[in-house]
C-alpha cells in the first residue's frame, strides 16, 4: 500500500515515457501537417533552404562553365543602339570565335524566333552549322485563365533549328515567392537549355531518365560563375587570358553587372542568395549554374517523403521525452540547445553532404510545441509549484535572455586593415515616443520606408552601409572601395539625411527627424566576427567619435554635426556653421565642431550673415568677452526666428560662467565640455 501511495504521489519513470509518447503526437502531427500544407511548407524553402545557402556562402564553381554577358557595356563598346537587338551577324562571329577558341559547347539564352535581317540570318545559320556545338533556346508562353489554360511553345526559326546542334527549353519557373530554387531537366520530353548544352559538350544522355524537379545548387551571389562581356569574348586575344574558353560550356545571354530588383530586367530572378545588398541573378547564369551542377554530377538532395516524416515524428518524440524529464528552467536551455542543434545538423548536412533536411518547421514549430505541451503537463501535475514555474517561464523566454544564451563565447577576431575613411552615425529624434503610439505593423512599415530612404542616400554617395542598430544607421565612406572624396560624399549624404523629413512629404516616415554625426580619421575595417560567421564592419576611435557627435546634436539642438577633421577633407562646397571646440566624454583632446547646413547656393537657416555673426560671437567667447559674445548669440537667435540651439547652448554656458564666484583659470581655452554621451 505504501508503494502504491509512493507511485501515485509522483509519476514514475515509465509513466513519464508513456506520457511523453502521447504528448509527442501533438508536435509530431503538427510537424507533418505543416510540412505538407502549402502555406507553411513554403516557409521551409524561404527561411530554411535560403538561409542554409547563405550560411554556407560561396563555393568554387567548376572550371568547365562560363558566361558571356550581353550587357550595356558591350553595346557601348561596339557602338550599338541599346534599344535594338544584338545583331545576329555578331552572334555568328561570336560562335566562330568560341569554336576557334576550343569551347565544348555554346548555349544561347536568346530567342531567335523573329525574322530579323536576312543577311544576318544567313551568317548566323552558317555559323551554327560550321560550329556544330551550339544550343539554341526555346521557351513556353503560358496563359492562365479561370476558363482555360494555354501553353504555347516558342521555337527558334526553322533554319536555325536545323543548323544548331540542339534546342533546349530556357524557361525557368519560380516558386510562389518569385525565387528560382529548382528546375526540371526534361519538360514534355524536351531537355532544358542547361541539359542540352551539357549533352552536346559531353555526349552523356543519362540525365534524360531523371523525373521530377531537382534543386539548383547555387555557388553564390550573382556573377559567381565566371562572366565576361560579349565585346571581350569577340576579341579574347586582347581582353582575356589565353585558353579562356577552351573545354568550357559557354552560355550567352543578357547579364548586367547588377540587378537590384526584378523590375530592372525581365530576365533577372531572385535566388536563395538574394536579399539585402545582394541583387538578382540573370537567367543565363542560372542555366550555367545548372550545367555546372551536371558537370559535378551532383546537386542538393532532398529527403524522401517517408524519411522526412519519420524524422519529424522521431524528433518530436525525443524532444518531448527530454522536456518531460527536465524542469522548466533547464527545459528552456534544452530548447535553445535543440534549436541550435537542429540548425547545426541542417547546416552540416547541407554544407558537407549536400543534403537538405527540414529545419524551420522543427525549430520554430515542433520544438516549441514539444516544450509547450511538456510545460503544460508539468504545470498540471505540480500545482504547488505553479507560480514558481510561471515566473521562471516568463523570465527565461524573454528576448534578451534568449539572445544571451545563443551568443557564442568563442568569437574570433578575423582582423582587417587600417584605412583613413569617414564614419557616419544617425539616430531618430524621439523615436521611442513616436513608436509607442503606433502598432507594430505601422512602426515596421514606417521604419522600412525610412531606412530605404536613408540607405538610398548612402548608396548614391558611394557609402557602405555597415549595419542598422535599432533605429540608428552606421555607414562608412572610403572602404571597401577607396575614395579620395570620402569626407565630401559623407557630408553630402548627411545634408540629404537632415533634409529627409521635408522630402518625404506626407508619408508616415516624414514624422521622423534624423540626427547625424560625421568624423574622418583612421579606422580598422574588414571582416570581423567569429570563425563561423563574420560581418564587414569598422572599428576604432574615429567610429566612436562619429557616434559621440551624433549624440551631441541633442544637447546642441542641431541635426547634422561634422568634425573639423571631416570638414578639412571636403571640397569646400558645403555651407557650414563653425560651432567652436568641444570635448566629449572619453576623449581628452577637444574637437572642432561644425554644423552641416547645406550645399553652396542653398538657402539655409541661419543665413550667411548670421553664420558670420555667430562665428564672431564664438571668437568673443573664446577671448572671454562674454558680454559681446552674448549679444552676438542673441542676434543670431533672433535672425533664426527666436530659436537656435547653438546660440542657446552658448548663452547658457556664458550664464553659468558669469555665475561662478571664482575667476576663470588662466589656461581656460574656450572649449565646452560635455559630461554625458
Amino acid at each position: 500500500m505504501a508503494l502504491l501511495k509512493r507511485t501515485g504521489a509522483r509519476p514514475g519513470r515509465w509513466k513519464k515515457a508513456r506520457v511523453a509518447a502521447l504528448l509527442a503526437l501533438i508536435p509530431g502531427l503538427l510537424g507533418l501537417a505543416f510540412a505538407n500544407w502549402p502555406v507553411t511548407s513554403s516557409l521551409e524553402r524561404r527561411y530554411g533552404l535560403d538561409l542554409l545557402f547563405k550560411l554556407r556562402g560561396l563555393r568554387p564553381t567548376p572550371p568547365g562553365v562560363c558566361v558571356v554577358a550581353i550587357d550595356n557595356t558591350s553595346f557601348v563598346e561596339m557602338g550599338l543602339d541599346l534599344l535594338r537587338p544584338w545583331p545576329r551577324a555578331l552572334h555568328a562571329e561570336l560562335v566562330r570565335v568560341l569554336k576557334r577558341e576550343g569551347a565544348r559547347a555554346v548555349a544561347f539564352d536568346v530567342l531567335f524566333d523573329q525574322p530579323g535581317d536576312p543577311a544576318d540570318n544567313v551568317q548566323l545559320e552558317l555559323g551554327l552549322f560550321d560550329a556544330g556545338n551550339v544550343v539554341l533556346a526555346s521557351s513556353v508562353e503560358r496563359t492562365d485563365d479561370p476558363r482555360f489554360r494555354q501553353v504555347t511553345l516558342i521555337e527558334p526559326l526553322e533554319p536555325f533549328v536545323e543548323a544548331a546542334a540542339a534546342v533546349g527549353n530556357a524557361e525557368v519557373r519560380p516558386d510562389d515567392d518569385g525565387t528560382i530554387r529548382e528546375t526540371w531537366l526534361m519538360t514534355d520530353g524536351r531537355p532544358t537549355l542547361a541539359l542540352a548544352a551539357y549533352e552536346v559538350a559531353t555526349g552523356d544522355l543519362s540525365f534524360r531518365d531523371e523525373r521530377g524537379t531537382r534543386l539548383i545548387d547555387y555557388y553564390g551571389e550573382p556573377r559567381q560563375i565566371e562572366t565576361v562581356s560579349l565585346y571581350q569574348a569577340l576579341d579574347p586575344a586582347q581582353f582575356l587570358r589565353p585558353g579562356f574558353f577552351k573545354d568550357r560550356i559557354v552560355f550567352v545571354g543578357l547579364s548586367q553587372v547588377a540587378a537590384t530588383s526584378i523590375s530592372e530586367s525581365k530576365d533577372s530572378f531572385a535566388t536563395p542568395f538574394s536579399g539585402g545588398e545582394v541583387g538578382y541573378t540573370f537567367g543565363v547564369e542560372i542555366h550555367a549554374t545548372i550545367a555546372a551542377n551536371l558537370l559535378e554530377e551532383g546537386t542538393v538532395e532532398r529527403l524522401r517523403a517517408r524519411t522526412e516524416a519519420i524524422l519529424l515524428v522521431f524528433l518530436a518524440l525525443i524532444a518531448t521525452l527530454l522536456f518531460i524529464y527536465l524542469r522548466p528552467l533547464p527545459g528552456v536551455a534544452a530548447l535553445v540547445v535543440l534549436v541550435l542543434a537542429a540548425w547545426v545538423a541542417a547546416y552540416a548536412a547541407f554544407a558537407w553532404a549536400r543534403l537538405w533536411i527540414p529545419v524551420v518547421i522543427p525549430a520554430t514549430i515542433q520544438l516549441p510545441a514539444a516544450y509547450t505541451v511538456s510545460l503544460i503537463w508539468y504545470y498540471l501535475t505540480t500545482v504547488r509549484e505553479r507560480e514558481k514555474i510561471r515566473r521562471a517561464f516568463s523570465f527565461y523566454l524573454s528576448p534578451e535572455m534568449i539572445k544571451k544564451i545563443s551568443e557564442s563565447p568563442d568569437s574570433l577576431n578575423l582582423g582587417g586593415e587600417q584605412i583613413v575613411g569617414t564614419a557616419l552615425f544617425t539616430d531618430i529624434k524621439g523615436f521611442t515616443s513616436i513608436a509607442e503610439k503606433m502598432t507594430a505593423e505601422e512602426t515596421a512599415a514606417m521604419l522600412n520606408e525610412y531606412f530605404s530612404a536613408i540607405t538610398r542616400g548612402i548608396f548614391e554617395t558611394g557609402g557602405t552601409l555597415i549595419k542598422y542598430i535599432g533605429d540608428a544607421v552606421f555607414a562608412i565612406w572610403g572602404a571597401p572601395v577607396r575614395m579620395d572624396d570620402h569626407a565630401t560624399q559623407a557630408c553630402r549624404a548627411a545634408v540629404a539625411m537632415a533634409r529627409l523629413q521635408r522630402e518625404l512629404g506626407d508619408r508616415p516616415a516624414a514624422r521622423l527627424v534624423t540626427r547625424i554625426g560625421v568624423h574622418t580619421g583612421p579606422m580598422l575595417v574588414g571582416n570581423l566576427g567569429s570563425s563561423q560567421r563574420f560581418d564587414y564592419t569598422a572599428i576604432g576611435d574615429t567610429v566612436n567619435l562619429a557616434a559621440r557627435l551624433e549624440s551631441l546634436n541633442k544637447s546642441i539642438g542641431t541635426l547634422a554635426l561634422a568634425s573639423g577633421e571631416a570638414l578639412a577633407e571636403t571640397d569646400g562646397k558645403l555651407v557650414v556653421r563653425p560651432l567652436g571646440r568641444v570635448r566629449v566624454v572619453g576623449r581628452a583632446e577637444p574637437v572642432a565642431l561644425y554644423e552641416l547646413l547645406g550645399l553652396k547656393g542653398d538657402a539655409t537657416t541661419p543665413d550667411a550673415a548670421a553664420i558670420a555673426l555667430f562665428e564672431r560671437a564664438v571668437a568673443d567667447f573664446v577671448a572671454r568677452r562674454f558680454r559681446e559674445a552674448a549679444e552676438g548669440f542673441r542676434r543670431v537667435r533672433e535672425s533664426c526666428g527666436g530659436q537656435d540651439g547653438p546660440s542657446e547652448l552658448y548663452l547658457g554656458t556664458i550664464a553659468q560662467l558669469e555665475a561662478e564666484p571664482a575667476p576663470l583659470p588662466e589656461d581656460w581655452d574656450g572649449v565646452i565640455n560635455f559630461a554625458t554621451k
